[in-house]
């Protein structure tokens, strides 16, 4: 499987928004058991569980395709989200890393909207988003993948650019974006480039990787390579000009002004159809071109939104870099994952139906962000950036075929249409 890798020329990345495992894949364990999801009833929340003087609400299937509220998920919800809330602990100044409980979902979505905290206990059926759980079941579903953080969009998706957040673990605010954000170690466009490896990165609207003070001349010169809109992904393919390395952005929607609702990213408050489909674009684009025998495509999520998942995140590496993004309210010393999230690898190389994982305490099961960067660096000679990406298993493992596929589909469900 390792030798496998070198036959990968570039990667895709695809990186959608605020979603869980179980939210979203746990529900294909009713078709195939080695999936570590779940059945109807099999976990609850209660909405204090502390009193527990209410009815629990448990797991149920038939997810609305958008939400009415965005669940919380900074980082102090976070840790009451996975230890429920504790008057005698301060969890957000002391974050545990002890086995959670992962009982406090619906009564941090209580405090966001009251009386409908347990619409985070409800998750797709398989049929829902049929584009996403094809390729669940045709390529490598892993059940072991974590965000990096137990925290928000941005600090997890630095993680996946730099293998660091810089201390960040909750949102930054606007004039910490505008003034842009710097690690020790740069990036890995940076490794990349320093390696004679091209690379680029696709977005609609504003990129959050912007944020990045680094890569921003990049960004707002018209003329660069390095940042193109989305709309010329498929002619780019077509014309056989994609880099060793590809980064997708999806459309958030209003990201700045948090209205998340006109995008494609899969954010809680938009319509999930839409991200069903840019996830068909990008692999009927890619399936269908000259790249398909040697190219890896990575579709994964940032964190998860808030909503719940029923296996606790184990302990992490610290990345071992700077900290100077830190929030001292916080006291986070990096040293635990986030929820899982839905992650899959897709390639000429993946037997169809690869589940990855089959002990959530084997450390040879566990991936986080950093994983993407594990791999890239092993493919090309490049150094890790941090302790982090170091220590992280790469995706090698999906790589369980030694010829090329020729009978993956050429194309997937319509987004609106069950799966057969």
């Amino acid at each position: 499987m390792a030798n496998n890798l070198q036959k990968i020329q570039r990667f895709v990345v695809l990186m959608m928004e605020n979603r869980s495992f179980d939210h979203l894949f746990g529900y294909l364990e009713t078709v195939d058991p080695r999936v570590a999801g779940l059945t109807d009833g099999e976990y609850q929340n209660y909405p204090d569980p502390l009193t527990r003087q209410q009815a629990p609400v448990p797991v149920k299937s038939g997810a609305a395709f958008a939400m009415p509220f965005d669940p919380p998920h900074e980082f102090c919800d976070v840790q009451k989200q996975l230890y429920g809330p504790d008057p005698t602990f301060q969890l957000c100044s002391n974050p545990r890393v002890t086995p959670a409980l992962m009982n406090g979902f619906v009564y941090v979505g209580n405090q966001a909207a009251a009386g409908q905290g347990g619409r985070v206990m409800e998750c797709f059926a398989p049929d829902q988003v049929p584009c996403l759980l094809t390729l669940a079941r045709e390529f490598a579903l892993f059940n072991f993948w974590y965000s990096s953080l137990p925290g928000p969009t941005w600090p997890n998706r630095f993680f996946i650019h730099a293998a660091t957040s810089g201390g960040l673990s909750d949102s930054p605010g606007t004039p910490d974006i505008t003034a842009g954000f710097s690690f020790k170690n740069t990036t890995l466009y940076h490794a990349l480039a320093a390696a004679g490896k091209d690379w680029r990165i696709y977005h609609d609207g504003l990129p959050q990787s912007a944020g990045i003070e680094s890569l921003r001349l990049a960004y707002v010169d018209p003329f660069t390579r390095n940042f193109r809109e989305m709309q010329y992904f498929a002619a780019d393919v077509q014309a056989k000009i994609l880099p060793e390395y590809t980064f997708i952005e999806p459309a958030y929607g209003g990201f700045l002004s948090s209205d998340f609702a006109a995008g494609n990213s899969m954010h809680p408050q938009d319509d999930i159809r839409k991200g069903d489909a840019l996830i068909k674009q990008v692999y009927e684009t890619l399936r269908q071109s000259d790249y398909w025998a040697d190219t890896m495509l990575i579709i994964t999520f940032d964190e998860h939104g808030g909503f719940f998942d029923h296996v606790p995140p184990p302990a992490a590496v610290p990345t071992g870099d700077d900290a100077k993004y830190a929030n001292p309210a916080d006291n986070f010393k990096f040293d635990m994952y986030g929820v899982r999230v839905p992650s899959l690898v897709i390639s000429a190389y993946t037997q169809p139906g690869t589940v990855i994982g089959t002990d959530s305490a084997d450390p040879a099961t566990i991936f986080d962000h950093t994983s993407v960067l594990a791999t890239v660096e092993a493919r090309f000679g490049l150094p890790p950036l941090t302790a982090r990406d170091k220590a992280a298993n790469t995706l090698a493992v999906a790589l369980n075929l030694d010829t090329p596929r020729t009978d993956a589909p050429l194309k997937l469900p319509d987004p609106t249409a069950p799966l057969t």
